[in-house]
């Protein structure tokens, strides 16, 4: 084959699972190009040295419903967009990583007649999914409980394996002899966590190194021997590396990735509400009654809470590291709906 389409977008949760697939996508495919709207696509995808093609956003608002009543029309405009790349970049099947900045080039496909595969990262379908299921040749699932498609896993990118310890202990001048706590709210960082940790975290660097990822709308900056505060980290893998136990929210990529290099790991999982629909909560419980996460639910989050949860958990024992990814299987599932 020569072209895949990778499509998905907004967050870095739609856009990594595409790029761990991208060595295995290498040894079928002579090209691989990516569609999607203006999230973190736009640096994620360029950066990996992958063409990208935008189109414009469609997003369901949760919390002003009237304002989704423009959705047909720009969705509309938005997939003959899609099409109209699909058509110029001879794409060969479209893998879809859901988010709603992967609808224009679904509908594209379908109207083209492209082979069309999808995966759902989370425990519940998405709205998104949920919408492109009804076109996909192939529906693939991160969880084994989720309905509506075949239970693969969650793309992981093999870089998670290969980070250096010692490298961010120099990097970050941090303390060799205490364990260390990475925490982080996902790309976007995470608000209620920042305000806790920012709290306790005079009472944390007395036991522990704390590498904070606050993220990049997190205006506050705090300074203290111990602590290190960043946005965004490009080196993740160096920072599993030194972590001796993680604290989360419950995204299916971080929870996946985390459990997999056999962590500790205290989950504080975003609540349903107008910025989430509970899928995070969700997968947390798939974890912890499969006995790899502890978890916080939000709505308990204080700062002797966090305190608590993180001595306890990070003298328990550490779960045996899991490097059978399942990529290999994912591009499988691909290329037989090409056959």
């Amino acid at each position: 084959m020569t072209t895949i389409a990778l499509t998905g977008g907004g967050t870095a949760g739609h856009i990594l699972p595409c790029l761990a697939l991208i060595p295995e996508l290498k040894k079928h495919f002579i090209r691989i190009i990516h569609i999607g709207g203006d999230g973190m696509e736009t640096e994620l995808i360029p950066k990996a040295g992958i063409p990208l093609f935008q189109t414009k956003n469609v997003k369901f608002d949760r919390s002003n419903l009237l304002a989704n009543l423009k959705i047909p029309f720009v969705l509309s405009a938005a997939a003959t967009e899609a099409k109209n790349i699909l058509k110029e970049q001879k794409v060969d099947v479209v893998f879809g990583k859901g988010g709603y900045a992967m609808l224009p080039t679904i509908l594209g496909a379908h109207k083209l007649g492209i082979p069309i595969v999808i995966h759902e990262s989370d425990y519940n379908m998405g709205l998104a999914n949920k919408f492109a299921s009804r076109y996909a040749n192939a529906v693939l699932t991160s969880f084994p409980e989720t309905k509506g498609g075949d239970y693969v896993g969650n793309p992981i990118r093999n870089s998670i394996f290969n980070g250096n310890k010692q490298r961010t202990i120099r990097s970050y001048d941090l303390n060799a002899d205490k364990k260390t706590i990475l925490i982080f709210g996902g790309s976007s960082g995470a608000k209620a966590i920042n305000n806790v940790v920012f709290q306790t975290v005079k009472d944390l660097t007395e036991k522990y190194n704390v590498i904070h990822l606050v993220g990049k709308q997190e205006k506050r900056r705090l300074y203290m021997r111990g602590y290190v505060s960043i946005p965004y980290a490009d080196n993740i893998e160096d920072l599993y590396a030194a972590a001796d136990l993680i604290v989360i929210r419950g995204g299916a990529n971080s929870l996946q990735e985390a459990t997999m290099l056999g962590k500790r790991v205290v989950c504080i999982p975003l609540p349903k509400g107008s910025h989430s629909r509970g899928d995070q909560v969700d997968n947390a419980l798939s974890y912890f009654n499969r006995g790899l996460i502890d978890v916080l639910p939000q709505e308990e989050l204080t700062a002797n809470a966090l305190l608590k949860k993180i001595h306890t958990a990070i003298n328990q024992k550490e779960h045996p590291i899991t490097k059978d990814t399942p990529n290999g299987e994912i591009v499988k599932r691909i290329m037989d709906v090409i056959s």
